[in-house]
């Protein structure tokens, strides 16, 4: 039975977590902690056992009266002790996770018999001082700030998770958004939806970080007990689809980069043989990377949920693969970012250049958070830093990983040009079916100076005049066939608003060349 400190604040935050257990050093004990391989353990645990059994069978005690014998609790030999003490001894070497500066304790009870935790209903010994940092325990400088830090991370998942959802639906939504550009997009959106949605249930879920409520126990105030008996697979399921949702992520932004650097510098192949590749190397690739690691953590290193890596090395085998997709997604964003400053350089005029730069500086600011750039900051960062650092680079991550999803749903949704046309031009359908009076007329207002002034600018209006008709006032249609080409071509708008087919725009009449009347349509073709 394994023991594990309390914290005061709900501990959720990923990157602190796996700063703080997953870059272990290789040293057998790294700043009073040690870090040894599970085979290593297994044997120092073994060789341990059998001095202690050779000791309980061949030592004889030197305690006379009433006393508890010499016994081994799976991790630790205990010597005899009299009844009513409380022996202790300096933390084990040979436990990954311990800490050899402090002490273990067990309680002999008056009657000879060692302590029986009523939890267990086995002898108990308390592990605490020797397990106080296997759930990190951060500096009082870095706990001061987990609260703020635990906020941004939520409220940064939440705003990404809402924008993303949205820019989801409207993508399906518009048939004419269907694209193999935005096919990327889409996927690239769904994998941040899953791994916000994720990290949410991993939250709520977990108990302070350790595990499934059945995988823990809380007997008393201070300590997490985590059962070791049992396969707790469901908390381990959990824990192997977060990483797989996470490498998917990363996948997912590499092809984006590898979509647009294909696009610019190569475009060989066609955008539709492409994409099913990309599908394949999006969802499938990350499990050539997460499968090993599972079968690894299940048969060499089955410990706890799978959320500590007691050796690195194994926890590399995912790693390798976001490294790599980070380092080669700066390499394609480099690339792109010269062949625009290139090409900017050689078609701009004399006038141009002095907007050359803020052109190149607005469409690097795009790429950024599509390729990922933020994450080669701290990259090469060792883990032994100070703590103001260590605090800087925990709100530059945190901040970037939860707002990553609505960085890229405002830039490649909300912002993006036909989204916006398309959603304009299901406004204007809505409101003409409706027979909005007041509408039509801000709308022939607005759209008719402006085509006035343009006559090529009333693509709109053709576009949605254009559209099969089913006028809902037969008088209106049979009036509207009966006119001649002349009258087509020459509308009359008079300023009387009783005036059954015109409209006000100014209190002298208005006379507008080459324009097509629009009377109470009701289109029945999608444009979307």
């Amino acid at each position: 039975m394994l023991e594990f400190p309390a914290q005061a604040n709900e501990f959720s935050l990923d990157q602190f977590l796996k700063y703080r257990n997953d870059n272990v050093a290789t040293d057998p004990i790294y700043q009073g902690r040690v870090a040894i391989s599970l085979e290593e353990q297994k044997s120092a645990v073994n060789s341990e056992k059998l001095k202690c059994y050779q000791k309980i069978v061949y030592g004889p005690s030197t305690h006379e009266g009433n006393y508890c014998n010499t016994t081994w609790d799976g991790i630790a030999c205990w010597d005899s002790t009299h009844a009513g003490d409380v022996a202790q001894q300096q933390c084990p070497s040979y436990i990954h996770g311990f800490y050899t500066t402090g002490l273990a304790t067990r309680r002999c009870m008056s009657d000879g018999q060692w302590y029986v935790n009523p939890e267990f209903n086995k002898s108990w010994t308390n592990y605490t001082g020797c397990t106080s940092s296997v759930i990190p325990n951060p500096s009082h400088f870095i706990e001061s700030h987990l609260e703020r830090l635990a906020l941004m991370y939520h409220t940064g998942y939440g705003i990404s998770l809402i924008s993303l959802i949205v820019a989801f639906v409207l993508m399906i939504y518009f048939r004419r958004l269907h694209c193999p550009r935005n096919i990327v997009h889409l996927n690239l959106f769904a994998s941040f939806i899953f791994r916000a949605a994720l990290s949410f249930l991993k939250d709520n879920l977990l108990v302070q970080g350790v595990g499934l409520p059945d995988d823990v126990s809380l007997p008393s105030l201070g300590a997490i007990f985590f059962k070791e008996g049992g396969p707790h697979w469901e908390c381990k399921l959990l824990f192997t689809t977060f990483h797989y949702v996470l490498l998917a992520n990363y996948f997912w932004l590499f092809i984006e980069g590898l979509y647009l650097h294909t696009l610019i510098i190569v475009a060989v192949f066609s955008e539709k043989s492409r994409i099913r590749w990309y599908l394949l190397m999006g969802w499938v690739g990350p499990l050539v990377f997460v499968i090993p690691w599972m079968f690894v953590r299940l048969f060499v290193e089955n410990t706890l949920c799978w959320n500590t890596n007691p050796t690195p090395a194994y926890f590399w085998i995912m790693r390798s693969a976001i490294v790599s997709s980070i380092i080669i997604n700066f390499a394609f964003f480099l690339n792109i970012v010269r062949v625009l400053f290139t090409k900017l350089k050689s078609y701009s005029t004399p006038k141009s250049r002095r907007c050359r730069h803020r052109r190149l500086a607005k469409s690097t600011l795009v790429l950024i958070p599509l390729f990922g750039v933020h994450y080669m900051v701290f990259i090469g960062l060792p883990d032994d830093v100070s703590a103001t650092l260590e605090l800087i680079r925990l709100y530059y991550e945190m901040f970037f990983n939860s707002f990553q999803g609505f960085f890229v749903a405002l830039l490649y949704c909300f912002l993006n040009g036909e989204v916006q046309s398309e959603i304009r031009k299901k406004w204007i359908r809505y409101k003409l079916k409706t027979n909005s009076r007041k509408f039509q007329k801000i709308y022939w207002q607005t759209s008719s100076f402006k085509f006035g002034k343009n006559p090529s600018q009333s693509h709109l209006v053709n576009s949605i005049t254009s559209e099969r008709r089913d006028f809902r006032n037969p008088q209106l249609q049979t009036s509207s066939e009966a006119s001649s080409e002349d009258e087509r071509k020459r509308i009359q708008m008079s300023d009387d608003p009783m005036h059954s087919n015109g409209y006000r725009l100014s209190p002298t009449p208005k006379t507008i060349e080459n324009t097509r009347p629009i009377i109470y349509l009701k289109p029945t073709d999608e444009f979307g």
